[in-house]
Formats: structure tokens, C-alpha cells, sequence
């Protein structure tokens, strides 16, 4: 665990999660594929070149057994005097072998902090929140791609000295609610974002910078309790 997140977690702090987080979409959520590049043609005997696939956005490995494979690729980071403003894309694909229908993603946004895991307990076990957006159907090995900006105001930001400048690393919270015949399943996943680093490794955002040019990076995060099962 890098230095600066233990001392996130030795921090003592209280947080409450942001209840008045907005978000919005710029499209409904349309289809996305990683594009295979077409192999060209090589002179005999020589095969042909094997298709390749984009690299993956830093995030941690998901259980083959989960009902959806959930990543989010940051894209902008707007430091202002009175909000935090972050714009992703949530990408989520259905690894059932069963269609997804009424899929409805609830977003959210806090700041790490020692209190964190009960901010999320809270989030992913109480009633559903603003869904982003109108639900949509995936099939089988379908998936989708949906641009949100969520905002953090600023005195909800948790606040931790690195040698003695202010730093802090955002959280998106991810819960998918979704009809599987005559039920409501329901599914999340968490991820922490900061500035983009070597692999899965991401780094803090800087508070003493004003508007954040770096690039971004989000890796999964998992519940300490969960880590240990």
C-alpha cells in the first residue's frame, strides 16, 4: 500500500457521503466493443498477424464469476474553489450467459478516507440512488458506454499533508440494478482515481495546483473485509 494512502487511512476523519452529488449524461448508454485491428495480409509462408485489442484502462482484475465486468476510465479533473468536477466514462459489460434487462447504474463520488468503507456499506446496501440515466437492456457479451461528470464540494474533500503540500484521492462508487426474471439483482463495484502511475498504481491528486492537467488513472478498490475473505 503506497505511503500516502496509509496515511489517508490513519488520518481520523468523519465523512458522509455525498448526498447531493450530480451527475449527467451526454448520450444514452450505446454499445461498445474493443475494436480488433484487421489482420494484414504477409507473404507466404509467413502467417497472418494476430488481431490486437486496446489495452485496458488501469483497473484491478474482476472474478470471472461476476455478473458484469464494470471499468471507468477518467478523463478530466476540474479543481474549482467550490467543487471537485470529474469527467469519466463507466463501461459495463455483461458476462452472463443470460440477457441484462432494465440495467439502471447509480453513481456516486467521496474522497478516501478512514471512514470510507462504512460510506460504502451505506451506499451499495441502501435504497438505490439517482440512476444515471434511463435503463437500458445488454445481452449476452453486450456492453455499454456512458459518459458522467460527477461533482465533490470542496469542504467534503478529505485533506491529507504530503510533505506539507494538500493532497487527496477520489472515489466513484458503481451500483447496477438490473430484472433477471421475476427478480431485482443487484450488483457494484468501486474504484479509486487519482493521477495516472506505473500500471494499477495511481497517484494523489494535489490540491495546491489549481486546475489539474494530469492525466488520470482508477484502479479497483476492495473492501479490506472482502480482501480477507
Amino acid at each position: 500500500m503506497p505511503g500516502w494512502l496509509g496515511m489517508l487511512i490513519g488520518a481520523a476523519a468523519t465523512l458522509a457521503l455525498l448526498g447531493g452529488a450530480w451527475l449527467f449524461l451526454r448520450r444514452r448508454p450505446e454499445a461498445f466493443e474493443e475494436e480488433e485491428a484487421q489482420p494484414e495480409p504477409a507473404p507466404a509462408p509467413a502467417p497472418a498477424p494476430r488481431p490486437s485489442v486496446p489495452p485496458a484502462p488501469p483497473s484491478a482484475p474482476q472474478s470471472q464469476s461476476e455478473p458484469f465486468e464494470i471499468r471507468v476510465r477518467p478523463t478530466r479533473i476540474e479543481l474549482g474553489e467550490r467543487e471537485v468536477l470529474l469527467d469519466f466514462e463507466l463501461l459495463v459489460g455483461n458476462t452472463q450467459p443470460v440477457p441484462a434487462e432494465g440495467v439502471r447504474p447509480s453513481l456516486g463520488i467521496i474522497s478516501a478516507s478512514p471512514d470510507q468503507d462504512r460510506v460504502l456499506d451505506g451506499f451499495h446496501r441502501g435504497p438505490p440512488g439517482e440512476a444515471a440515466g434511463e435503463p437500458f437492456d445488454l445481452a449476452p457479451g453486450g456492453g455499454a458506454r456512458i459518459p458522467a461528470r460527477l461533482a465533490l464540494p470542496r469542504d467534503r474533500v478529505h485533506v491529507v499533508q504530503l510533505g506539507g503540500r494538500p493532497m487527496f484521492v477520489a472515489m466513484i462508487l458503481v451500483d447496477l440494478r438490473w430484472r433477471s426474471g421475476l427478480s431485482i439483482r443487484r450488483f457494484g463495484a468501486d474504484f479509486m482515481i487519482g493521477a495516472a502511475g506505473q500500471g494499477e498504481r495511481i497517484g494523489p491528486i494535489w490540491l495546491d495546483r489549481g486546475q489539474s492537467t494530469a492525466a488520470l488513472g482508477a484502479t479497483r478498490y476492495v473492501r479490506r473485509e472482502m480482501a480477507a475473505a
